[in-house]
């Protein structure tokens, strides 16, 4: 089962699909394409149809592997799933080091590797790598990628400044299995990857992404412009300021938020609860690397 975002990476996705059928067609196995068309429509066509096939390939970018992701989860056998990044940043395929070519791709595929991945859930819906709240969510994920490639860290600096003006402060109660906190921040982020929005995450000494466990880094609010520096700073260098951060590492935490605080999940609209449970499913799904 094929499913492809035709619109993923400026639509070059269209280009890749004979090649990736071409490729399991000469080990003799058929593949049948699904293109999706508006928003769920792949969580939708695996719950529909994914218990006729073996193996699921999803082309597309993180917002389509989010949505395949949530549709496996629905089935009583998770089928394996074969990746090819088609998307603009691609953060997971970075971390598991899959290729977006789709011949090298498809020749990896044939030699068999797996490995099983731990996915979050985020009170009913699942989530592959990160889910995110505050200040620095937009500046991830709106910051052009010509920007990046051109200024790469600068890039990220820059537009937290131009942000500090703006930012808002989410008061929250926080509470892991060995802890409890109770503070102000502006930004959050529970991760179970190494790279964020296209830069490397602080956490990547950290993440294992088959541990059981995932990441959780809070940023308290800076109280001028020299503050966000110091944070963004911090974070650029991947190291923790105590001052401004709490980091810990866990297997579920509940969140309840004074303010309702926008959240993305895999860089997707994850709305505004005011309570929210998340947990791990240990090597809930395989990949084909």
């Amino acid at each position: 089962m094929l499913i492809y975002n035709p619109h993923a990476g400026k639509g070059k996705v269209k280009n890749a699909l004979h090649t990736i059928i071409e490729g399991f067609f000469q080990e003799g196995d058929l593949v049948t394409c699904f293109p999706t068309a508006h928003k769920d429509h792949a969580t939708e066509l695996i719950q529909t149809y994914g218990k006729d096939f073996e193996l699921l390939i999803c082309c597309g970018g993180d917002g389509t592997l989010n949505e395949v992701i949530n549709g496996l989860l629905s089935l009583k056998q998770p089928l394996p799933l074969a990746y090819i990044p088609s998307g603009t940043v691609n953060d997971f395929a970075n971390t598991l080091k899959l290729s977006a070519n789709a011949q090298k791709a498809v020749t990896a595929f044939k030699e068999g590797n797996t490995f099983a991945c731990d996915i979050c859930s985020f009170n009913d819906r699942f989530f592959t790598y990160v889910a995110a709240f505050g200040a620095f969510t937009e500046v991830s994920y709106r910051t052009p990628q010509a920007t990046k490639n051109l200024l790469g860290r600068a890039a990220y600096f820059l537009e937290g400044l131009k942000q500090f003006p703006n930012i808002t402060t989410y008061h929250m109660r926080i509470t892991a299995s060995d802890r409890i906190i109770d503070d102000d921040f502006v930004f959050g982020a529970v991760t179970n990857a190494r790279s964020i929005a296209g830069f490397q995450s602080i956490n990547t000494k950290y993440a294992q992404l088959d541990d059981g466990e995932f990441e959780v880094l809070l940023i308290r609010m800076p109280q001028n412009p020299l503050d966000l520096q110091v944070i963004i700073t911090a974070l650029l260098k991947q190291e923790i300021n105590e001052k401004f951060m709490e980091f810990f590492t866990a297997q579920s935490i509940l969140i309840e938020s004074d303010t309702k605080a926008n959240w993305t999940l895999d860089g997707e609209e994850g709305g505004n609860p005011e309570l929210i449970e998340i947990t791990i499913k240990n090597k809930a799904v395989t990949f084909l690397l």
